[in-house]
């Protein structure tokens, strides 16, 4: 299958590096036994997945003409628009070397898996290779033959459309049961009060804990030399001095003479001040680190919201035990490698699975409004038209982009009317 092109295009920054490797690879995983049965279930997958993404679209739109409607726009309006799109750097809520990886992954086998199976169904694959923006890896592209993919079966073009989300969705649930079995076995790297947070000086009130360069992602795990795993049952005193025990990247250090501050509280229905120690720490005890990884795989496990929704999302970053906050807290039998493992696994299935879902909508020209079109086509058995079946795609492309549309930009819009 000889192709005459250009092995090197430049254009606008974008880089596009072919390459018969490719092809070859193709030619060579379309011919495994495999391939076929797997292309029928990922055919399978697709209105699965793509109802998965319809049911989370109008579930919003529920959540928006219902009861809460006024107070979940509100929440809305405080999140950048920019956490819609997809793009490390520009979405502040998606890292940008774990974002770039899984994108870059989800994409080539993406491409790669609709050539595999068009190859494996005798079609020709016109090019294939990677795209770059400048030297950065955007992922890969993969040209089928249009013609070709019109005029063979409708069995057959829709095994090729939905090879490639259908991959998608696959290793995007592999990898989430990956993250649960790491996370599963991740356990607090000390026993002791995981410190999150140190308070600043406040007007006559200094902060010991600032002063004795305590910092976030401490633990303190001994108390005058007392083993202790949650500071708030030490009984300490107002102005005591004390000697603090600090773990920090596997470094125990004793912090000397400490001199405690003091609050003031007053019962509002007794009119009586009790008085407290003050360090000036926010903290997780032992028991609290160990209960959010068993809620992160039971709790969460029955509603799945948690699981895609980002790390460092508003409110949520303290019930990720992988999350940058609270990484530094954990270890498990991959040690260092662990916060690094788990993100990276978190990222592939995020993206694959988003991926996956909204590219199976019935949307043109993504993959399933393709595949739509070409159901009807097959369906009609040559009482339906392709002219027929492009408006009637057409139609439903319109109104779910309005849907969808509606939902993204909807609440940002409705602060000006």
């Amino acid at each position: 299958m000889e192709q005459d092109y250009k092995r090197f295009t430049f254009n606008y920054g974008i880089v596009m590096l072919r390459t018969k490797r490719g092809l070859s690879i193709m030619d060579t995983l379309g011919k495994r036994k495999i391939t076929k049965p797997l292309a029928w279930f990922m055919l399978y997958l697709m209105p699965i997945s793509g109802g998965i993404a319809l049911y989370l679209i109008l579930s919003e739109v529920f959540i928006f003409l219902g009861p809460k409607g006024a107070s979940t726009v509100s929440y809305v309006r405080t999140i950048t628009p920019l956490a819609n799109l997809l793009l490390p750097g520009l979405n502040p809520y998606v890292p940008i070397i774990y974002g770039w990886i899984a994108i870059v992954v989800a994409v080539v086998i993406h491409e790669a898996s609709h050539g595999i199976v068009a190859r494996s169904l005798g079609l020709p694959v016109k090019t294939a290779g990677l795209i770059f923006f400048f030297f950065i890896p955007l992922g890969a592209f993969v040209e089928l033959d249009e013609t070709a993919l019109k005029e063979t079966k409708a069995r057959n073009s829709l095994r090729i459309l939905g090879a490639g989300s259908g991959i998608n969705f696959i290793v995007g649930l592999v990898c989430l049961g990956l993250l649960l079995l790491t996370v599963n076995a991740m356990v607090p790297a000390a026993n002791g009060s995981a410190i999150v947070g140190v308070e600043a000086d406040a007007s006559g009130l200094p902060s010991p804990a600032l002063h004795a360069g305590i910092v976030p992602g401490d633990i303190i795990v001994a108390i005058n030399g007392v083993p202790n795993n949650d500071l708030g049952s030490f009984g300490l005193q107002p102005f005591q001095v004390i000697n603090i025990t600090v773990w920090n990247n596997g470094v125990t250090t004793v912090i000397p003479n400490v001199k405690l501050g003091e609050t003031i509280q007053e019962n509002t229905q007794t009119h009586q001040n009790t008085t407290s120690p003050y360090l000036g720490v926010s903290y997780i005890p032992y028991s609290g680190l160990t209960g959010i990884v068993g809620s992160y795989l039971h709790f969460y496990s029955r509603s799945v919201v948690l699981y895609v929704i980002p790390p460092a999302f508003p409110g949520v970053a303290y019930q990720i035990p992988f999350s940058t906050q609270l990484g530094v807290f954990y270890t498990s039998p991959l040690g260092a490698f662990t916060p690094i493992a788990e993100n990276v696994l978190f990222w592939l299935f995020f993206v694959n699975f988003n991926l996956a879902i909204f590219n199976n909508l019935p949307i043109y020209p993504m993959d399933g409004g393709q595949a739509l079109e070409r159901f009807l086509v097959g369906v009609g058995r040559g009482r339906i038209s392709d002219d027929i079946a492009n408006r009637i795609t057409i139609a439903v492309t319109v109104v779910l982009a309005f849907i969808l549309i509606s939902v993204v930009v909807g609440p940002y819009l409705s602060a000006y009317l």
